[in-house]
């Protein structure tokens, strides 16, 4: 056999191999896909009354600004996950994906499948969420704070937590409660009952990452039609609270909220993705 017919054979092997590839590819995320197609709940967009947080409230009064009882706030309709993303979904994406994420390396996952994905920057959470909109044919991404309390409040309504009842029942429907008793693991995502429109996980597991930048006064300047944040900053903004810690249930309220280094990840902070 001369050397054009061996290469012709080796280029018609590497192609079927490489087509091969592609279709164990594609029925692996179909599976995924088939897998996860339940953990969605979609919101009817609508008015919220976002409440004025602790943190702002006083930085308006530092600057002898009016605090208002709260900011009307419209939200388009949205597809958020019912659970944080977990260890095992964040996983396949990099494997099917090739993105890497070197910090996701000290993940505390005792249960991939029931674990929220932990130790991962801002920016490879995103990247999770724009692949999986894209597997569904969407705009996927981080959601917004106010799509994320919106969400939290059961689609707007008047609650202080995004528990079950709109309280905090140590034990009962939330880990929160003596610091010195807080887990050294994160807590399943289905560990607690969820809120009334079937969100999990929003209160006392780990932190979420939110799209929005983060800015000490941004939401009283926030625009009323789906405020996304500022358009840079340097922080991200975080959501919830973490299953590590215990304080005044001031500061574990929907509308309290921390912020972030992108470049930084940790394992009290996780993810959703909202889909739209």
């Amino acid at each position: 056999m001369n050397r054009h017919h061996i290469t012709l054979n080796f280029s018609i092997v590497f192609f079927f191999t490489l087509l091969t590839g592609c279709d164990n590819h594609s029925q692996e995320v179909e599976s995924f896909k088939t897998s996860i197609k339940d953990n969605f709940i979609d919101f009817n967009g609508g008015e919220m009354r976002r409440k004025v947080s602790f943190d702002l409230s006083w930085k308006l009064e530092e600057r002898n600004r009016k605090v208002p009882e709260y900011f009307k706030v419209l939200v388009s309709d949205f597809t958020i996950q019912k659970y944080p993303t977990t260890c095992y979904e964040f996983e396949f994406f990099m494997r099917i994906t090739g993105h890497t994420s070197e910090q996701f390396e000290d993940a505390k996952c005792p249960d991939k499948k029931k674990t929220p994905a932990n130790s991962i920057p801002w920016h490879d959470a995103q990247a999770y969420c724009e692949w999986l909109g894209s597997i569904f044919g969407k705009k996927g991404s981080l959601p917004t704070e106010a799509q994320w309390e919106f969400a939290a409040t059961s689609g707007g309504k008047d609650v202080e937590y995004a528990t079950n009842n709109g309280k905090v029942e140590p034990g009962i429907n939330t880990i929160w409660g003596d610091s010195k008793k807080a887990p050294k693991l994160p807590p399943s995502i289905d560990k607690y009952p969820p809120n009334p429109a079937g969100i999990y996980g929003m209160h006392g597991g780990v932190y979420e990452y939110v799209f929005d930048w983060y800015d000490e006064l941004y939401p009283a300047n926030a625009p009323v039609n789906d405020p996304a944040g500022p358009p840079s900053g340097e922080l991200k903004i975080v959501k919830g609270n973490d299953y590590s810690s215990s304080s005044d249930p001031e500061f574990l309220k929907i509308i309290t909220r921390a912020s972030t280094d992108t470049k930084y990840g940790s394992d009290t902070t996780g993810f959703r993705c909202q889909l739209n």
